[in-house]
């Protein structure tokens, strides 16, 4: 028997709970490799051996520091990490239950969880002065008899008025979610590389957000296979790793995706090569949709594999992508590429439902999340919107008055609008609150305008619907920065209107505005009801963008500016070995010149010495056309 199905077997005979989950990993895994950390230019390995002392030294310290708490809530608050892993297995088996906190809320939000739950304490990764924080790097190695073992845990999403919407998960829906897996691999084979399961897994999707907790942690660490953990959240940061780390198997949001083929793109038609790029993915897909696997070989050996090399590596073949609404554009040609990417469904209250498991690209590239797991039942109201009902999903929920135990004999609204095609795979359409209803009366899909529009210079972008005239209509808000110029602003508004010129008549936004606040965002994408609310509230001040009226904005050039701008962009222009010609004052040197990491190392160089400027390289850089450095030298020499 394929050991893997020995796993699942076990688990399946078992109690079905957090524990046996442990238990049967524990067992079974010892010398392997867990988890593999790039921290200032050095590979640390974690096997799971050293993972089970960490978690029973966790466990050990809670209970020493906490002996009557069992049951009580205690928050882990960090990003994804081997430390992560010990503090939640180590707080269930302390007899804890862990709240997994989103590192991205605000301190007002996570205040808000701290009370409603209870939590005993915080368990951090960073030194703090914060009462009830526990920096959990501190605790000191120790044997661990006494097993407690809680069964619960708290996840969370947001809510329509941004307050956190607490979900309980017992570890029989967790069990749950493992054991579909072993149908999934029925389905198609290929996402267990090969007998031996040699898997490489990048995890970058956060643990405490469902999708990276189930398919990341769940899916594949239960097998005892690696995780390879990026040192930053910036796509440079993931590309080394997929490279380093030779992941095979990534799964993200269609963010990731999105920002990839992009750049691949801009570097394409920069070389004069688009058309010859999309042509071989038509005809890789083509030849992946008749002979999958000898198709698959085909694109990453021979089609692509330069090509491979400089994106995600030339090991990764199997990828997910969901949380959100991604292009058809983007799927073509991820499958093109050899990536193999398949769209999945899941919830915070649901956990993960479907994926397109399909071998054949055409099937995957129609952008339908699959069919259900058959552990779950979809159908669609009236209304359109998705219902399901199953034994993966959350037990209750957590609110300010108590715990509320969810009727596993009714159907959960998903609140999404969906389709179903011939062949049983679901197709969603977005959000019922943010799908709009057109003057024709069809629905319009914010998601699917969002992903029409590219507006560079601006800081996020967002398409939903507001009361214009009395009637719903779609509207863009883009989100610039306060240092914005009139000049740069111009530019923004003419790029945002040429694009919308180019969308379906029923499809244009009525109003384009423009905000200096932050647009509310999870993973990456804008939550619009929240965003509505901000506005109606008066907690986010929009003006409305109008057209340029004249395409020469020399008037309004800041002279300060302009004195400096033909300069850098001959520097650009050595730095990549192109004419100067080619490179205009919002030229972007990644997505519009093709630069890279090692380039742009060099222009920072050349700039800094030309002006006697200090211009540091952040992970947050905003630095990125000639009039963003022609802008950052005129302010340093005024100061």
């Amino acid at each position: 028997m394929v050991f893997w199905k020995e796993e699942l077997e076990e688990l399946s005979k078992s109690q079905r709970s957090f524990s046996d989950i442990y238990r049967i990993m524990q067992e079974r895994f010892r010398d392997e490799i867990f988890a593999e950390e790039y921290k200032d230019g050095e590979i640390i390995r974690t096997s799971y051996r050293e993972l089970f002392e960490g978690v029973e030294s966790t466990a050990a310290a809670l209970s020493c520091m906490y002996p009557d708490s069992c049951n009580k809530f205690i928050a882990i608050r960090m990003a994804n990490s081997t430390l992560w892993v010990k503090c939640f297995f180590g707080a269930l088996m302390a007899g804890m239950r862990p709240v997994l906190i989103n590192t991205r809320l605000d301190e007002e939000s996570v205040e808000y969880v701290l009370k409603t739950s209870g939590a005993v304490a915080v368990l951090t990764d960073e030194e703090t002065d914060k009462v009830d924080y526990i920096n959990a790097n501190g605790f000191e190695k120790k044997a661990f008899v006494s097993q407690k073992w809680a069964d619960e845990i708290v996840l969370m999403t947001s809510g329509t008025t941004g307050t956190p919407k607490m979900v309980i998960y017992d570890g029989s829906a967790m069990c749950e979610q493992i054991l579909v897996s072993g149908w999934v691999v029925k389905q198609n084979p290929t996402i267990k590389y090969d007998r031996s399961l040699h898997i490489r897994l990048v995890a970058l999707l956060p643990f405490y957000h469902i999708f990276g907790l189930s398919t990341t942690l769940m899916w594949f660490g239960f097998f005892g296979r690696t995780l390879l953990f990026p040192p930053g959240m910036d796509s440079e940061s993931i590309q080394f790793t997929c490279k380093v780390g030779h992941a095979t198997h990534f799964f993200a949001i269609p963010l990731v995706w999105s920002t990839a083929v992009r750049k691949l793109l801009a570097q394409a038609k920069q070389q004069g090569r688009a058309d010859t790029l999309r042509k071989a993915v038509k005809l890789s897909n083509s030849l992946q949709s008749v002979f999958p696997r000898f198709g698959a070989f085909v694109a990453r050996n021979i089609l692509f594999k330069s090509v491979r090399e400089q994106m995600f590596g030339t090991d990764l073949r199997f990828c997910i992508s969901g949380g959100g609404f991604i292009s058809d554009e983007v799927v073509e040609i991820m499958n093109g590429l050899g990536y193999s990417l398949h769209c999945g469904y899941g919830m915070t209250e649901t956990g993960i439902t479907s994926v397109d498991l399909s071998r054949k690209a055409k099937h995957r590239n129609q952008n339908t999340v699959g069919r259900p797991f058959p552990i779950i039942d979809y159908k669609i109201n009236s209304k359109g919107e998705l219902l399901l009902k199953g034994g993966n999903l959350c037990s209750a929920f957590l609110t300010e008055n108590g715990i509320v135990v969810r009727n596993k004999n009714e159907y959960f609204n998903t609140g999404d609008m969906c389709s179903v095609d011939s062949r049983g795979r679901f197709l969603l359409f977005g959000r019922k609150d943010d799908v709009i209803i057109g003057e024709n009366g069809e629905n319009i899909s914010p998601d699917m305008i969002e992903q029409r529009i590219s507006v560079p210079g601006a800081v996020s972008m967002c398409v939903l619907g507001l009361d214009i005239l009395g009637n719903t209509r779609p509207v863009a808000v883009l989100q610039l920065r306060e240092s914005t110029s009139p000049y740069e602003k111009a530019r923004i508004a003419q790029r945002i209107f040429s694009a919308i010129d180019g969308l379906p008549l029923t499809e244009r936004p009525a109003k384009v505005f423009f905000t200096f606040a932050e647009l509310p965002s999870n993973l990456g994408k804008v939550k619009r009801s929240q965003l509505r609310k901000m506005i109606d509230d008066g907690a986010v001040i929009c003006e409305e963008m109008k057209r340029p009226e004249s395409d020469n904005f020399d008037k309004i050039y800041d002279d300060s500016i302009k004195m400096y701008l033909d300069d850098i962009r001959g520097v650009f222009a050595q730095v990549l070995s192109k004419d100067v010609s080619e490179i205009s004052a919002d030229s972007h040197f990644i997505y519009d010149l093709g630069g890279d990491s090692m380039s742009y190392f060099n222009l920072v160089s050349l700039v800094s010495k030309k002006y006697s400027v200090e211009i540091k390289i952040e992970q947050q850089n905003s630095l990125f056309t000639p009039l963003d450095f022609a802008r950052e030298i005129a302010e340093g020499a005024d100061k």
